[in-house]
């Protein structure tokens, strides 16, 4: 099913940037982009069993070659998303979709009110124009820059695209079973701490009875996904 377009404020102003995701959609994207961030030059395992039932393993190295538009530096100086708590995930995201909503919709006009509103993006050129300017003069004068400066129209709209339509409900599974088997919880009243089992993190993520198959499909789908997200594709859940 193809999305909708919508419209969306960039800033507190009145600046309006016509995207094709929604705010929880690009959310999503950087949730899984930090998980792919933290476990940057580290390898996952993926077992399998081959047609004599004999168990074997690989491994894949986590290496981000996609996502050059984007500060991982920035990210990777961040907390690490296994030991959040759910207020500073939240800070994460709403600060990542406000400085990179651009990279999701298709380009318009921006008004920079000072210098640390300027994008690097070849998409982009910078001019000033005085506001005494009429549109006829202003339309004029813009494509006569574009002629003596050699800027040449691009073809491209959105930076990012997704690889298919965000399906919420799985984003949450696959976060939320990933999360129970990576990182330690708290149980009993003295405080101890301990990794899930697949048939605790089936109850707490609310599959169906006996789900313990289940968290083991969604625990390879969080990994392919990660995997895919460290070659530029998202949402892709399978290798």
């Amino acid at each position: 099913m193809a999305l909708k377009n919508r419209t969306i404020k960039v800033n507190k102003d009145k600046s309006l940037s016509k995207i094709q995701y929604g705010k929880l959609d690009i959310m999503w994207f950087f949730q899984w982009l930090k998980v792919c961030v933290d476990l940057q030059c580290t390898s996952i395992e993926f077992n399998q069993a081959n047609k004599n039932r004999r168990k074997s393993s690989t491994k894949h190295k986590i290496k981000i070659n996609g996502w050059k538009d984007i500060d991982l530096k920035e990210i990777k100086s961040m907390k690490h998303h296994l030991k959040m708590t759910d207020k500073e995930l939240f800070n994460y995201l709403n600060k990542m979709f406000n400085k990179y909503i651009h990279l999701f919709g298709d380009f318009t006009i921006r008004y920079i009110k000072s210098s640390k509103d300027l994008i690097q993006d070849s998409n982009y050129f910078t001019v000033q124009i005085p506001i005494s300017k009429n549109r006829a003069e202003i339309d004029s004068e813009l494509e006569k820059l574009k002629q003596v400066h050699k800027i040449p129209k691009s073809e491209k709209t959105r930076t990012i695209t997704f690889y298919r339509p965000i399906k919420h409900k799985e984003m949450k599974r696959l976060y939320d079973v990933w999360l129970r088997k990576n990182k330690d919880f708290e149980y009993g009243r003295k405080g101890n701490f301990k990794r899930l089992n697949n048939s605790e993190i089936a109850r707490q993520v609310k599959y169906a009875k006996g789900g313990f198959r289940q968290v083991q499909l969604a625990y390879v789908s969080a990994k392919n996904l990660i995997v895919n997200m460290s070659n530029g594709i998202f949402p892709k859940n399978t290798l």
